[in-house]
């Protein structure tokens, strides 16, 4: 059997004794869009925060791609991308110098630097913007500047946390046909989404969490017949109600 891309096991994070992950386990494909959905207060964030190696756990293991967390973060290029809902690039800095600058600093042999960052360029349509400081790109243009940054070392597996979040319903359509085309180049995706639209459109299978649990995984298709209802955003209410 193949390996997961990523597997977590007995995940669970306490703070001041109180339990914000609690014993939570899922997989993950390889080539797979996962979607990890959950209401404020479910551990969702806590969560996506372990995976990426911000938080460490209180106990359970992630893997992501046979290594461990701490295995991965003493690489200088490691296969997996993390875009987070704040801007990781620098305004003061023009597109194609944050890009420059990525590179470096994932350790991109100088040999790929020009062609990684024109490819990219063409797949995020910054063509026209490469010479342009981020600070005055639109907000749409910053997401697609935030993707490039975090693909410019080319990751096998890619961590978008609401990557649509507070954008107008034109451009999360593209953000999506970026995504999209990300998982036909066979990168893995884990996604972190309150957008039911979304969740329905991208996600191959998604893990529900409430009151710090896993309450609730599989496809769109198979969660709306478990529980009998007609759209992920009822499914998503009925097991996964906000937290005090």
């Amino acid at each position: 059997m193949a390996q997961a891309a990523v597997e977590v096991s007995e995940l669970t994070k306490v703070i001041n004794e109180r339990i914000i992950v609690d014993r939570i386990s899922f997989s993950v494909e390889k080539g797979e869009i996962f979607g990890l959905l959950g209401a404020n207060g479910s551990g969702k964030t806590t969560t996506f925060n372990m995976l990426s190696g911000l938080l460490a756990p209180s106990s359970g293991t992630i893997t992501i791609l046979g290594k461990s967390i701490k295995e991965i973060q003493k690489l200088q290029r490691p296969g997996i991308g993390f875009v987070m809902q704040e801007d990781s690039f620098y305004e003061t800095l023009t597109v194609r110098e944050n890009l420059e600058f990525f590179a470096e600093m994932m350790g991109v042999p100088s040999g790929d630097k020009a062609g990684r960052i024109r490819r990219l360029l063409q797949d995020m349509k910054l063509q026209d913007k490469a010479d342009t400081l981020a600070s005055r790109l639109s907000g749409g243009m910053k997401k697609r500047l935030n993707l490039a940054c975090s693909l410019v070392h080319d990751p096998e597996v890619i961590f978008l946390d609401e990557p649509t979040v507070g954008l107008d319903p034109v451009v999360r359509k593209e953000i999506w046909a970026l995504i999209e085309g990300m998982h036909a180049s066979r990168k893995t995706i884990i996604i972190t989404s309150h957008y039911m639209d979304e969740v329905e459109r991208l996600c191959h299978r998604v893990a529900i969490m409430y009151a710090s649990r896993l309450v609730a995984a599989g496809t769109p298709e198979e969660l709306k017949g478990r529980y009998k209802l007609k759209q992920m955003e009822d499914v998503f209410a009925h097991v996964a109600k906000p937290t005090a």
